[in-house]
């Protein structure tokens, strides 16, 4: 797909009613957390269908394990503190099956 077809589709998508289905994000954001007392920041990439840091944190369940899994690893036993400073990239990837409302309800159902 060619440059100019990406971010044609990119600004369409972010204008979509919620019928439309989600866009999926290759996102290259900052994080922090918090390991033996300290602090520490890392850029890494995630798959994501959230476009902002609160939202990734809020409805990204998925997106934040796989964060937890990277930066701490298995056996890691302490609390797991990750906060999402800032989504610094998105790169279009496909389509979801769901909208972006039936992400956020399928998060308010698994948190009741």
């Amino acid at each position: 797909m060619h440059r100019s077809k990406r971010l044609s589709h990119r600004l369409l998508m972010k204008d979509c009613p919620s019928k439309e289905k989600a866009p999926i994000y290759l996102a290259t954001v900052r994080v922090a957390f918090k390991k033996a007392k300290r602090t520490y920041e890392r850029v890494v990439q995630v798959v994501t269908v959230f476009t902002t840091p609160h939202e990734i944190m809020q409805y990204g369940k998925h997106t934040m394990k796989n964060l937890e899994d990277h930066l701490y690893g298995k056996t890691y036993k302490s609390a797991k503190q990750i906060i999402v400073r800032e989504v610094m990239d998105t790169k279009f990837i496909s389509n979801s099956t769901l909208t972006i409302d039936e992400h956020q309800k399928q998060y308010q159902k698994e948190v009741q």
